[in-house]
């Protein structure tokens, strides 16, 4: 029986929203490498045969010195362990352009480490166990060449890949591919099929070995609410697949329906709700469906930061309600004098203080306007 971990898309390096810590290191870069390290110590404790990893190591593929030295620092805890480490180069980490050496060879200084980025595939054989090695590769002709390359031999074979297995799968970055359909046969003649690129865990359900084992942090709140960690995999008589997840910043995303069919106040009220639900530095995903311009204007980001004091970072997100038109374009640009004229004549029910106010902000307006040409002048 053997016992493998595979864990994938670290991103190690990737950094967001501009918030830093004490000690003057971006907040979320520094979450991802908390993530990487807290699943290193899970590996370490679980005492598996193999570690593997299906891609994106590291976000960038010439990643800072910060993050080099903390992917180097975890590996090597890994290996010490008398653990090998087999990993392969994802979009993320793949060069552009000839003139950029891999940064996954940097890990071949490392004993017990294989890498596989060179952009075709490798078998790397280690104590009868076979691991299939299919890097991204940029070219189409090239990745269906490698493809066909790749066949099962005797003992037991696990096949590595980033990729997305059918267009559920897809991140819509740049470079990113999907595994051809006709091959989908090939699958089924490996005894674990380990995938990298789709951030959630997920067991495909066309097949029962056949795995994402998801990235190690939340990158967008399409993965907010959902655990990250990395998975255990035993082979023998029949292959188990086990999900083992990691504490990581809580990520929430809170959705209000038909905005426009409610108050400005009731919104405000449904927004103010959440902060009860919300934990001490989380990120927070706020999203208004069907909202009016003028709704919009009253509800600004601001306010909406201010209902979360405890949350690391508030991202509202706005689904304007669509505009039906009996022209021929139901495109229409709207100025600020409308959406401020729509916006007092909802929410200011006396006339003399609408007037009043409507007349403010024109002059705010064209003072404005007349600052604006001055500099381009």
């Amino acid at each position: 029986m053997t016992a493998l971990i595979h864990i994938s898309d670290t991103h190690l390096g990737f950094n967001d929203y501009d918030k830093i810590n004490d000690e003057g290191i971006n907040q979320r870069e520094v979450d991802v490498y908390n993530a990487f390290a807290k699943a290193v110590d899970g590996i370490v404790e679980a005492k598996p045969d193999f570690v593997i990893h299906t891609g994106d190591l590291f976000h960038r593929s010439s990643p800072s010195n910060r993050a080099l030295i903390q992917g180097l620092q975890h590996i090597k805890r890994i290996t010490k362990a008398g653990i090998p480490f087999i990993v392969i180069a994802g979009n993320h980490s793949t060069p552009k352009t000839i003139y950029t050496s891999p940064i996954l060879q940097a890990l071949q200084s490392i004993e017990n480490v294989y890498a596989v980025y060179n952009g075709h595939y490798e078998c790397v054989s280690i104590d009868g166990i076979h691991f299939h090695c299919l890097p991204h590769i940029a070219d189409d002709t090239q990745y269906i060449e490698q493809i066909q390359k790749v066949e099962p031999k005797s003992g037991n074979n696990i096949l590595l890949m980033h990729t997305s297995v059918g267009k559920d799968y897809l991140l819509d970055e740049y470079g990113e591919r999907i595994f051809p359909a006709e091959y989908f046969s090939l699958l089924q003649e490996f005894d674990y099929v380990a995938l990298g690129h789709w951030h959630n865990f997920q067991v495909l359900p066309q097949w029962d070995n056949v795995c994402y084992s998801g990235s190690t942090e939340r990158f967008s709140d399409r993965e907010a609410s959902k655990q990250k960690g990395f998975v255990t995999v035993t082979i023998g008589t029949e292959t188990k697949i086990q999900f083992t997840p990691i504490p990581i910043r809580d990520w929430v995303r809170f959705d209000i329906k038909k905005c426009s069919e409610r108050s400005v106040d009731d919104i405000k009220k449904a927004i103010a709700e959440f902060t009860s639900k919300t934990n001490d530095g989380a990120i927070v995903s706020i999203y208004l469906h069907d909202i009016e311009q003028h709704q919009s204007v009253a509800i600004s980001n601001m306010w909406i930061a201010q209902q979360f004091p405890q949350a690391l970072v508030v991202l509202p997100k706005r689904i304007f309600k669509v505009q039906h038109s009996h022209t021929s374009s139901s495109m229409k640009y709207v100025s600020i004098d409308e959406l401020f004229t729509a916006y007092c004549k909802n929410q200011i029910n006396d006339e003399k203080e609408r007037k009043a106010v409507l007349t403010l902000g024109t002059q705010y307006f064209l003072k404005y306007r007349q600052q604006s040409s001055d500099v381009k002048e």
